[in-house]
């Protein structure tokens, strides 16, 4: 995988944050791909991964803002740390969060996503 088309995924995977688009989000991954949150466990394929979004993205966040911080690339394995800020509706909490994504590509997509991450939480 190419560092544009990387970072061009990784926009997209923004995007679908900010707008909270589970389909959009499932654009960026192969069907059987797995997304781990470590909070949450491991999600396997396009259904358990959209399920994931609509409960926990759409669900639970509002006023998303996503900015990319870095890209590390090696051979088929994208690293991406970035910020994002958003409203956790159901604690009533701002949440501030640091996050760093290891992705596996397969092709032109992503099959995996392991994501770490760490989160300043204020009352709303």
């Amino acid at each position: 995988m190419t560092r544009e088309r990387a970072i061009e995924l990784i926009g997209i995977y923004g995007k679908a944050w900010e707008d909270r688009d589970a389909d959009l989000v499932l654009s960026i991954f192969t069907p059987a791909a797995t997304y781990f949150d470590p909070r949450e466990g491991m999600k396997t394929g396009h259904a358990e991964i959209k399920e994931y979004w609509q409960s926990k993205v759409i669900g639970s966040q509002k006023d998303v803002h996503f900015k990319l911080l870095n890209t590390w690339i090696d051979g088929d394995v994208v690293i991406a740390e970035w910020n994002v800020l958003f409203i956790d509706v159901t604690r009533n909490l701002s949440i501030d969060m640091t996050e760093v994504a290891i992705f596996t590509a397969e092709g032109e997509l992503f099959s995996s996503n392991r994501e770490y991450y760490r989160s300043i939480k204020t009352a709303v």
